[in-house]
């Protein structure tokens, strides 16, 4: 697969996926990545020699995505909703990874520290990480991975983030060779 990356943060999660290419744990190729803003991971991209951009405009995201020829797209800690009709183009082919077991703690406003405040201060006692499709609702698309790391030992919900973050950084990579597996 043709993958292009879309993130609006610091892309440890890209950095890992880099690294997971790089050490032969997925076929794909990571053609593309591009922020919503002046994200500090695009670093992560410059540092690869992969194509990276600031891309504001839903009609020029979906443009580069053709002049690509991406095929798939994986979105990490990308917190633009992904435009309708760039869903609709690529039905089955966009996958999100969310810091929480779905359909817990997923939808408008359940994103980053967000998420591991509400689980925190709910006292779950396990928490983890959901790779899952993206259709034209927030969080509801079929989910392809996802990881369990028991939090009862947390003491806040940075302490969550950090053990979320690590199972994160490894399952978004696995999800992407399952689907690899599942298409041949």
């Amino acid at each position: 697969m043709n993958i292009a990356v879309l993130i609006s943060g610091t892309g440890t999660n890209l950095k890992a996926l880099i690294d997971a290419e790089n050490r032969g744990e997925f076929k794909s190729k990571i053609s593309l990545i591009i922020a919503d803003r002046d994200a500090k991971g695009l670093i992560h991209g410059y540092n690869a020699n992969i194509d990276s951009f600031v891309i504001k405009d839903d009609d020029k995201l979906l443009d580069k995505l053709r002049d690509y020829s991406i095929d798939f797209i994986v979105l990490a800690g990308y917190l633009k909703k992904v435009p309708e009709e760039i869903v609709n183009n690529y039905e089955n082919r966009i996958i999100n990874i969310h810091p929480s077991l779905l359909p817990k703690y997923g939808g408008k406003g359940f994103y980053g520290m967000a998420v591991h405040e509400a689980v925190f201060k709910n006292k779950e006692k396990l928490s983890g990480a959901t790779v899952h499709y993206v259709n034209n609702k927030l969080d509801d698309g079929d989910i392809v991975l996802q990881r369990k790391v028991d939090i009862s030992k947390a003491k806040s919900p940075y302490e969550i983030r950090d053990m979320v973050l690590e199972i994160e950084h490894k399952i978004l990579k696995d999800a992407i060779k399952k689907i690899e597996e599942e298409n041949l």
